[in-house]
């Protein structure tokens, strides 16, 4: 599937097999925002950083939860703890200021696999990205 999205949009971001943790590790997390309606919002990060829900909250005005892993698998396909920052259809995407800044991200996306990609290929890989600092 990730594969597939990355042929046909023609990315040069690649799956590497093994896992790989390094400085430049991210990681993507889904918020879900009330009403159900509106898109969900997938927040794009640096691991070592963690997101701060008063500065999200404060760019919408709507009632945001984080989902369970089975919603979360409902909504993107993906396990919670391998969301990729790509494939993901419906979700605004929200990449954290920090992480932009890098010339590459290592997403861990199943046990064994890495997702190396830039973060101009995810905002060119997404219809809604926006950046901004919502890290602590």
């Amino acid at each position: 599937m990730l594969e597939d999205f990355i042929e046909v949009n023609e990315l040069k971001a690649k799956i590497i097999n093994k896992p790989i943790v390094n400085s430049n590790s991210a990681r993507c997390e889904l918020i879900i925002r009330k009403p159900t309606t509106l898109k969900p919002l997938l927040l794009v990060h640096l691991c070592k950083d963690s997101i701060n829900l008063k500065k999200i909250a404060k760019m919408f005005t709507d009632e945001l939860r984080i989902p369970e892993a089975r919603e979360t698998f409902f909504v993107t396909g993906y396990k919670k703890e391998y969301l990729p920052p790509i494939s993901i259809y419906g979700v605004i995407i929200i990449m954290d200021k920090k992480a932009a800044r890098k010339e590459k991200l290592y997403f861990l996306v199943d046990e064994e696999r890495t997702l190396m990609i830039t973060p101009q290929e995810i905002i060119k890989a997404n219809e809604e990205c926006l950046i901004e600092d919502i890290t602590r």
